[in-house]
């Protein structure tokens, strides 16, 4: 996605499949022939406005990362090389017990989890400020966490507070960055079937 929208900001593709930026509304009765672009309805930040940030447990640049999943055709990767280069990846927060088909070895290391979660947040607030960003949003995309159930650590916010301070296993790390987020303002949203979100903790 990165790379689509750094290539489209450089006029090298058009925004295919992107409903905001393509898509139109219907504005009164069919007849009156009024349809505009939900981009210009909408007020929605514009793709050149839009900043791109994040954590990975590896420490490849977003171009790197990009020509190894072969996303777009190699020409079209290199002529964005230096935007998408100068995109590198904070250290993630990871515990391979959580994803163990992972081997992160560009992790935040911490006493604790609400010390790691205290680290997100310190990140969160850099961004924001060397960017000039007016808003942030943090999506998930990592990796699917192992099942696991609701327990009490999750029941209220005091309990997972506690629960970060003493390590407790069924806080998995996609629930630290959704407590970051929501600590710091920032929306959250889970792009994976985890349980990260589905608790009155979080909610």
């Amino acid at each position: 996605m990165i790379a689509g929208v750094e290539s489209i900001k450089k006029g090298f593709s058009q925004p295919v499949g992107s409903l905001t930026q393509m898509g139109r509304i219907r504005l009164g009765k069919r007849t009156d022939d009024r349809f505009p672009l939900i981009k210009d309805f909408v007020p929605l930040a514009g793709l050149e406005d839009i900043v791109f940030g994040g954590w990975d447990v590896y420490s490849d640049n977003v171009f790197e990362a990009a020509a190894n999943a072969k996303v777009l055709e190699p020409m079209l990767l290199h002529a964005i090389k230096p935007e998408l280069e100068a995109l590198k990846p904070m250290k993630a927060v990871f515990d391979k017990a959580y994803a163990r088909n992972l081997d992160g070895t560009h992790v935040k290391e911490g006493a604790n989890k609400m010390e790691l979660a205290e680290m997100l947040m310190e990140d969160i607030r850099s961004f924001k400020e060397t960017n000039g960003c007016d808003r942030l949003v943090m999506v998930w995309c990592g990796s699917t966490e192992i099942y696991i159930e609701e327990s009490d650590v999750h029941r209220s916010v005091e309990a997972f507070e506690q629960g970060l301070v003493n390590n407790d296993p069924a806080i998995a790390p996609s629930m630290i960055y959704a407590y970051a987020a929501i600590k710091t303002g920032v929306p959250f949203a889970n792009g994976a079937p985890n349980l990260t979100v589905d608790i009155p903790a979080i909610v």
